[in-house]
């Protein structure tokens, strides 16, 4: 499929999307929601991708949603199912999508930006990134599971406040604030991306999908069910090839081959 809102690459395992509308700082529309849900779908079922980049174009990442778009025409019933099909068919298969995925947020993240980024696996921002809930400037709440995920990250007191305040938070003050793993200069964000899913793409794409899936349910869940998750897993694991792969090599003392492993079956 060819994308207009979104730029799409492939490489060494490693998938780089990238919001691809700079003028509007990459402003979400309701035609970049559709094919983000394209590719979304597109990159689960592909087993040549082990990791996933997304970033956007020019000096935004993600100004949120492109309020020259305006829905006055929508009934609250329409304005209802629009959101849940945002949700249920785009924020919710990037936040499980069985890959790691990286954002490299090199500018502003803003509103639904903000929380895009959220649903990643973790933040590597360029020092020029700022993140904000803009939502209470015009009227709005939090969405696209910002009230779920920010607050799994920062703690619910601090993400009161920034959904409160709407305030603008630097790179350094997000990265203490543990919204961002790293700050790098802004000429070596990609590259640092790129290093980072390097190493994961090393890694077993099975073991991967269990991890992330498991770690995703942690703090929704008991010691007891963490517990059951992870025998199962681990017993799932011990079965694949990639872990056969892994024994081998290490008994020969190279680099195991995880993805050719697991491409053999």
């Amino acid at each position: 499929m060819a994308y207009e809102n979104i730029l799409y690459d492939v490489s060494d395992r490693i998938a780089t999307v990238t919001l691809n509308r700079p003028d509007a700082m990459n402003a979400t529309t309701d035609e970049l929601y559709q094919e983000l849900q394209q590719l979304l779908g597109e990159i689960a079922a592909d087993t040549s991708v082990g990791c996933v980049i997304l970033t956007g174009a020019g000096k935004g990442f993600c100004a949120g949603a492109d309020l020259k778009a305006r829905r006055d025409h929508m009934t609250p019933i329409q304005l209802r199912a629009r959101h849940r099909w945002i949700l249920k068919d785009i924020l919710e298969p990037l936040f499980r999508l069985e890959k790691p995925v990286i954002a490299a947020v090199n500018g502003a993240a803003a509103g639904a930006g903000f929380n895009i980024a959220l649903a990643c696996d973790f933040i590597i921002a360029s020092e020029q990134a700022s993140f904000i809930q803009a939502f209470a400037k015009v009227g709005l709440v939090p969405d696209l599971g910002g009230m779920y995920l920010l607050g799994r990250v920062i703690g619910i007191n601090k993400a009161k406040e920034l959904c409160f305040t709407a305030r603008k938070v630097l790179a350094d003050e997000a990265k203490a604030l543990g919204i961002v793993n790293h700050v790098v200069p802004h000429d070596q964000l990609m590259g640092e991306a790129r290093a980072t899913a390097a190493r994961i793409v090393a890694g077993s794409p099975t073991a991967l999908a269990m991890t992330k899936t498991l770690l995703n349910k942690a703090s929704n869940s008991t010691l007891d069910q963490m517990l059951e998750y992870e025998s199962y897993a681990q017993t799932v694991a011990y079965l694949t090839p990639e872990y056969k792969e892994g024994v081998q090599a290490f008994r020969e003392k190279r680099a195991p081959d995880f993805a050719a492993a697991a491409a053999r079956g």
